[in-house]
């Protein structure tokens, strides 16, 4: 479960600093993108990401030299730490989040994770993983990923069409349903990695 990157730059600073260049990223989609990145055979250069990361070449250039810098010092960090996880040891770290107690925040939450795993997938593009790739295991981490990524999305439609201000009115069976899918985002990423390691070229 979520657990924080000892030595790591808040997130609330990350999300300061990718605003500043004119950055849509989250810092969920930036921990994904970083999370499959590494994870592949092949990560990609830190330069294959700036399309991903500065999506609006106007807003980025029209940063200053100092705000880009921030930038590039936190994304750095991030990176370096999750360079260092170890997935069959260390527990698999979410961003910092806090969310209303209400069903907006439910929303948010939900849309968080499942921007999470989309950019985790996104990574391991970017690092050229190909389906021989991976091991038997970490091709069903995936399908479950995939049947995770399909949860989170009904949830999404059912939390998008309630009062978004209205308190969640069962705050326990909704923290336990969040706990259950971080819980199979987190094995599912941690064994798609481990089941890539073989192929690293």
């Amino acid at each position: 479960m979520g657990n924080t990157l000892t030595n790591y730059s808040d997130d609330n600073q990350t999300r300061e600093a990718l605003a500043k260049v004119g950055s849509k990223r989250t810092v969920h989609e930036m921990y994904g993108l970083f999370y499959g990145s590494l994870a592949a055979p092949d990560p990609a250069d830190p330069a294959e990401h700036l399309p991903v990361i500065f999506n609006d070449e106007a807003a980025a250039e029209a940063a200053s030299e100092e705000d880009t810098e921030n930038a590039r010092q936190n994304l750095l960090s991030l990176w370096n730490f999750i360079a260092h996880w170890k997935p069959d040891k260390d527990p698999f770290y979410f961003p910092e989040q806090e969310y209303p107690a209400n069903y907006q925040g439910v929303l948010q939450h939900l849309k968080d994770d499942l921007a999470l795993v989309q950019y985790f997938i996104v990574g391991l593009n970017l690092g050229g993983t190909e389906t021989d790739d991976f091991s038997e295991d970490a091709v069903d981490a995936m399908h479950e990923l995939t049947e995770a990524s399909i949860r989170l999305q009904k949830n999404i439609e059912v939390a998008a069409a309630l009062d978004p201000m209205a308190a969640d009115d069962d705050p326990e069976a909704t923290a336990t349903m969040l706990d259950d899918l971080e819980d199979i985002l987190a094995d599912g990423i941690a064994r798609v990695t481990l089941g890539l390691k073989h192929a690293k070229r």
